[in-house]
């Protein structure tokens, strides 16, 4: 019989898998496709090294020190990463970084800049419960969302802002608000409002992340697992390699997989799981020889009328990315607000991408690498958000050595899921001793 059994190797399973390697357990993964790392996927062509999935992972002291543990070397941005744009009026608008550069910059009207200013008298919502976009009208006006706001909630989430909940897709300024009655007051304070960390890939692209933490794990690839029961506190998991037990088993996978592993244990969370909404993307690389903006690339508010999210220039990040005298670059489309992006055919998402860079940039010269399709790409937290939190802590507390984990629980970001393994972890070596 195992001790632990993961289903799972995206970056939160492997990264769970390896502190248990750590203490001396030896995890076995079950992974039902034939690739290891989930949607961290690296590909290389004509010289080229380009992602399908995430483009960089924000490194803080607690992700750099899970590297150092394993011994992982990473790779920083260029310095211009900080530099990012918004497109306002078909012009790209560099994102000001600081208040002076706030009051002079474009991005915002004067009428919204006076709006923002007045942030710290506003009061706190009586509502237990807002949308991004209800918290950021209240507190900071309509443009304010419209040309800051919703854009980089569609950098992260893909998400639509008048449905995600403040408290769970942006805990951190709802905290503000909760602590101080202003996000102003409370970010002033703090002093820091925006997530810390310096961005980061590894030689080779953000697969090798997951390519290195494999390396001594017993990882079962294109092994499904069909069924898992509870007996006198041992699981008994049906797979298409055969029957296995362990004392405690991690579900590292999306909420949509695990809705059908945990039915044999609670129907009832099993539908509710399901339920938990997952945006469809597509993800388009692309090269030019044209020259493009320094900085990490650009976000298109939804106002501004175009199709797609946002790019990154993912060249400028990591120049090793492209051959000398090549720009990478890498299109968003779809999310909440487009859904049916996701079913566009080749032909039409080449065109509608070559169309708007041609708008936006004054491309003409664009070769197109790949087109990858997510149909589930990224959890919601929508409104409501909490009930699923709730579940999964109940699911754990009525099946112990259960345990479950992934961007649907803990942050969509990678960086999110890798600090929240070594928590899982050491909850599954409390159990594993004391049973």
């Amino acid at each position: 019989m195992n001790d632990v059994i993961v289903v799972g190797s995206g970056i939160s399973g492997l990264s769970v898998a390896k502190w248990l390697q750590k203490e001396g357990f030896n995890p076995v993964i079950f992974e039902k496709e034939d690739r290891i790392g989930g949607n961290l996927w690296t590909e290389k062509s004509e010289g080229f090294t380009y992602e399908l999935g995430p483009q960089t992972l924000l490194a803080d002291k607690e992700v750099k020190e899970f590297f150092n543990t394993f011994g992982i070397e990473f790779i920083k941005a260029s310095h211009t990463s900080k530099k990012r744009y918004v497109l306002r009026n078909g012009r790209l608008i560099p994102v000001p970084l600081n208040p002076v550069q706030f009051l002079s910059s474009p991005l915002l009207s004067l009428k919204a800049k006076l709006r923002v200013l007045k942030e710290p008298l506003i009061p706190p919502s009586i509502k237990t419960e807002e949308s991004v976009a209800e918290f950021v009208r209240r507190r900071f006006g309509s443009e304010f969302l419209d040309y800051v706001v919703a854009p980089f909630v569609s950098g992260v989430y893909a998400g639509d802002p008048e449905k995600l909940s403040v408290k769970y897709a942006v805990k951190k300024v709802y905290a503000l608000e909760e602590e101080f009655g202003s996000v102003i007051k409370g970010a002033l304070k703090k002093r820091s409002l925006g997530p810390k960390g310096e961005l980061v890939s590894f030689e080779g692209g953000l697969q090798t992340l997951t390519d290195k933490l494999s390396e001594g794990l017993d990882i079962r690839t294109e092994n499904v697992v069909l069924r898992i029961v509870q007996k006198d506190g041992i699981f008994h998991l049906d797979t298409r390699g055969g029957k296995v037990k362990a004392k405690s088993i991690v579900l590292a996978s999306p909420a949509y997989t695990a809705s059908y592993l945990l039915k044999n244990l609670s129907w009832s969370a099993s539908n509710e799981f399901d339920s938990i909404d997952y945006v469809p993307m597509v993800v388009v690389n692309l090269y030019t020889a044209q020259s493009i903006p320094e900085g990490f690339g650009f976000l298109i508010p939804r106002k501004e009328g175009k199709r797609i999210l946002g790019v990154i220039f993912s060249s400028n990040l990591f120049p090793d990315k492209a051959p000398v005298g090549k720009n990478l670059l890498t299109v968003y489309i779809g999310g909440a607000t487009d859904r049916e992006a996701v079913e566009l055919d080749d032909a039409f998402i080449e065109s509608l991408v070559r169309k708007e860079l041609g708008d936006i940039l004054g491309l003409e010269d664009v070769g197109i690498l790949s087109i990858k399709r997510w149909k589930k790409a990224i959890p919601q937290y929508n409104l409501g958000y909490g009930k699923y939190l709730q579940l999964a802590e109940e699911m754990e507390e009525n099946h112990p050595g259960l345990f479950l984990t992934g961007n649907y629980r803990f942050g969509v970001s990678v960086a999110d899921c890798i600090k929240a393994s070594k928590t899982v972890a050491q909850r599954v070596l409390n159990f594993l001793k004391s049973s």
